[in-house]
């Protein structure tokens, strides 16, 4: 702008020049005509640039304008979307830089997990709530509740408004009827399709808003993950491992309109192995027919977290809903439901970025979990409970505590939580002294028979069943702390770290045999 905009000096030699044109005229040889002409070009284009640099400005604090009010919508209140936003722009929470080095608009999230209306489901859905919280999550958290009875979905939207809200105004619990019979079968994963695709309809009036929610990013959780990281569309700079495909790695790693992410899970090829004519009977030109035998391996055997646009998601959950009660009809298991999705993805002819490293869970895992970035931290680092970012930033997104872990005699595991353990008077957890991976190479299970049996563990299990317990113990007391300091009244909360789930951590003392209290 200096080389471009008038000096005093350039303004009074203007003046200077206009002050009597009459006289200068009759003195003017040639190529003074000359020099006056090219001097009052210049003149011209120092206007002319100077009116760009106050357009600029102009336009520049009106944008900041627009961005600041959808900033504090944003962050005020706690309605749904369609009644948020404005018809033609998302929520507006960050501004990213493209690698054109022009502003880019950070999407609306909405981070959704399925559950009953079970007491450890509520738990579990504390526990998600709590860590979404932790990490700054961005957006919208959702707990979509399915099958709640009156009294449980009173109870539990009355604990909603005076806990979770707490923790902040973006969290909600939607509920949705019991879509568990919804076939005639019985298969109560059907709630996480149907429940999401109630939500879809009803919460976030998808059809209504299609024009804002499109470029908005969905994801789908289970409530037994624990984030330890945000986790955004944006993976440009992170250590995210993708799986190989033949289709390449993503030449943007982003999630975008066409390509959604998901978790590699280790199934394969499976869904493709279902009995796909009686699935596809009505659909016998379905794209997912025609995918390839690497895409069926390497770009759809995924699960949660699922990630996608808004215009996606929406399409991956209607062909979802459509598909699943067929696939559970010819493979009546547990995966049916994400055999489901990955049809109904792939009928959609959406295949995935599948990502190695969103979580960790399996510690006999060996590629298709975040394990790597678990065993290239130092010794000191896996117990530390930080949420510093250069901490974070090493980890995977996600804990999905579904397992039983186990070192020496310390343990933790879903199973032997009970919901009292975030009543007042329960102890916390005893904490785990941070070398234990250099004390014990075995483990003894709390319920092994006979009791008190060491079993060796190799090394590198050592080191990812230390950080599964060290990790999980101290957040499960982070939280029952935090807990017990809204709900208890003062004086009767017990914060005492005690709590071990055999009855002493010697491992040659098995006196009183299994210990059958849960936490």
């Amino acid at each position: 702008r200096c080389s471009t905009s008038p000096t005093a000096a350039d303004l009074n030699n203007t003046m200077a020049f206009s002050s009597h044109p009459q006289q200068r005229r009759l003195n003017i040889s040639g190529s003074q005509q000359r020099s006056k002409f090219k001097l009052r070009l210049d003149y011209v284009f120092t206007a002319f640039f100077a009116l760009i640099v106050v357009v600029q400005l102009v336009l520049h604090q009106s944008v900041h304008k627009a961005d600041s009010a959808a900033q504090t919508n944003n962050g005020s209140s706690s309605l749904p979307a369609s009644r948020l936003n404005s018809p033609k722009s998302p929520i507006i929470d960050n501004t990213n830089t493209n690698n054109a080095g022009t502003p880019e608009k950070f999407p609306t999230h909405y981070t959704t997990f399925s559950t009953a209306c079970s007491s450890s489901q509520n738990w579990q859905s504390f526990l998600f709530f709590f860590f979404a919280h932790k990490v700054n999550q961005p957006g919208h958290v959702i707990r979509i509740a399915s099958g709640c009875t009156t009294e449980q979905q009173e109870e539990l939207t009355k604990f909603h408004e005076s806990t979770i809200k707490k923790l902040s105004e973006n969290f909600h619990v939607h509920f949705t009827p019991d879509f568990a019979r919804v076939s005639n079968d019985n298969y109560k994963y059907y709630n996480k399709p149907f429940g999401v695709q109630h939500w879809l309809n009803n919460w976030l009036k998808f059809e209504e808003n299609r024009e804002e929610m499109e470029d908005s990013i969905i994801m789908i959780l289970d409530p037994d993950m624990v984030l330890l990281r945000p986790l955004t569309y944006d993976f440009t700079d992170s250590n995210v491992l993708i799986h190989h495909s033949k289709r390449g790695p993503p030449a943007v790693k982003k999630v975008m309109h066409g390509q959604p992410w998901a978790s590699l899970y280790a199934f394969g090829d499976g869904p493709f192995r279902v009995d796909l004519n009686y699935v596809f009977a009505n659909l016998t030109d379905s794209p997912a027919l025609k995918a390839t035998q690497d895409e069926r391996s390497n770009n759809y055997p995924g699960g949660p977290p699922y990630m996608a646009t808004g215009r996606d998601m929406f399409n991956i959950v209607n062909s979802w809903v459509m598909l699943v009660t067929r696939v559970h009809h010819v493979y009546e298991h547990l995966l049916g439901e994400m055999y489901g999705w990955s049809l109904g993805a792939a009928h959609m002819n959406l295949p995935h970025v599948l990502a190695e490293s969103f979580m960790v869970s399996n510690t006999d895992t060996g590629n298709g979990e975040g394990w790597e970035l678990i065993d290239a931290l130092d010794q000191n680092e896996v117990c530390e409970y930080s949420t510093m970012k250069e901490k974070e930033d090493k980890l995977p997104y996600v804990i999905h505590y579904c397992q039983n872990y186990w070192l020496g005699k310390y343990f933790i595991g879903k199973y032997r939580l009970d919901s009292h353990f975030l009543s007042c008077e329960t102890p916390l957890l005893l904490e785990p002294p941070p070398d234990i991976g250099l004390k014990y190479d075995y483990y003894i299970k709390p319920g092994g028979k006979p009791y008190g049996t060491k079993e060796k563990m190799r090394q590198v299990n050592v080191k990812r069943e230390q950080f599964m317990i060290c990790q999980m113990i101290a957040r499960l007391n982070d939280a029952a702390t935090w807990f017990k300091d809204q709900t208890c009244a003062e004086g009767t909360a017990n914060y005492d770290k005690s709590f071990i789930f055999h009855h002493s951590l010697d491992p040659d003392n098995n006196e009183g045999g299994e210990k059958t209290a849960k936490w």
